[in-house]
C-alpha cells in the first residue's frame, strides 16, 4: 500500500498548490442564490452529487466490507455540502457583524442562513457516522489517507463549480490540478486494490482451519468427557467407603 499512499499524497499536493490564493468572495443571501447557487452548471453539479451519494449509498453493504473507498468516497460526498455550505454561512456571519449588512432577519429570504447551517450540521453528524463505519471494517492508515484525498477533491471540484473558483485560472493551473486528480486516483485504487488482495492471502492461508478447529474440538471434548467420568468414579468411591 505505500505506493498508493504516496500518490495520494503526491495528488493532493498538485492539487492544493494548483488552488493558489483563493479569492474571498462575501455575496449575501440574494446573489448567493441568483449567482452561485442558482446557475446551471450548479444545479448540475448538485444533481450529480446526489446520484453519486445515492449510489454509493446503495451498494455500501455488499462493496463497503471490501473497498475501502466505499465509506470513505459516501462520507466525502456527504461531507462536501458542509464546505460549500460554510463559505456561504461564513460569508453572511462577516457581512452582518463587519459591515452591519444583517442577512439574518428582516428579510423575505433570511430563512436561508438557518436552512443552509441545518444541513451543514446534518452532513457533518452523517458523514462522521459513515467515516467510523470506514474506520470499523478498514485500518486506519488507509481510511485516513483516502478519505483525506477524496475530501479534498470533492471540496475543490464543489467550490469551482458553485463558486467559480478556476475563473480566468492559466493552462498550468488546470494541468497541475487534472494531474493531481490522476495521482489522487491511481493511489485510492491502488490502496483498495492492495487490500483486496491481501484479504485472498489470508483466506488462502487459512483454507484449512475449519478442519483443524474441529479436530481440536473433538480432542477437547474427549478429554472433558473423560475428566468427567473420573470425577464421577472418585465420587462413588467415597460413597462406599462411607457406606
Amino acid at each position: 500500500h505505500g505506493y498508493g499512499i504516496i500518490c495520494l499524497v503526491a495528488g493532493v499536493v498538485l492539487i492544493v498548490y494548483s488552488k493558489g490564493n483563493e479569492k474571498v468572495i462575501e455575496p449575501d443571501v440574494r446573489e448567493f442564490l441568483d449567482h452561485y447557487l442558482g446557475t446551471s452548471q450548479s444545479m448540475i453539479y448538485c444533481l450529480v452529487i446526489l446520484l453519486m451519494t445515492w449510489g454509493v449509498y446503495s451498494i455500501r453493504l455488499e462493496k463497503g466490507k471490501e473497498y475501502v473507498i466505499v465509506f470513505a468516497g459516501l462520507c466525502s460526498l456527504i461531507a462536501s455540502w458542509t464546505v460549500l455550505g460554510c463559505k456561504a454561512f461564513m460569508a453572511w456571519v462577516r457581512l452582518s457583524i463587519e459591515k452591519g449588512d444583517n442577512q439574518f432577519c428582516c428579510s423575505t429570504l433570511s430563512i436561508i442562513p438557518f436552512i443552509v447551517l441545518l444541513v451543514i450540521v446534518v452532513c457533518a453528524v452523517v458523514s462522521l457516522h459513515f467515516l467510523q463505519q470506514a474506520m470499523r471494517f478498514h485500518d486506519n492508515n488507509k481510511v485516513i489517507p483516502v478519505y483525506y484525498a477524496t475530501f479534498t477533491l470533492g471540496c475543490i471540484i464543489g467550490a469551482s463549480i458553485v463558486y467559480r473558483e478556476f475563473e480566468g485560472a492559466s493552462m498550468n493551473t488546470i494541468v497541475l490540478f487534472f494531474l493531481g486528480c490522476l495521482f489522487a486516483v491511481f493511489g485510492v485504487r491502488t490502496i483498495s486494490k492492495g487490500r483486496q488482495q491481501h484479504e485472498e492471502e489470508v483466506r488462502e492461508s487459512f483454507r484449512l482451519s475449519p478442519g483443524r478447529s474441529l479436530q481440536g474440538m473433538e480432542e477437547g471434548g474427549r478429554m472433558v468427557a473423560m475428566d468427567e467420568l473420573q470425577l464421577q468414579a472418585d465420587k462413588d468411591g467415597d460413597d462406599e467407603e462411607k457406606r
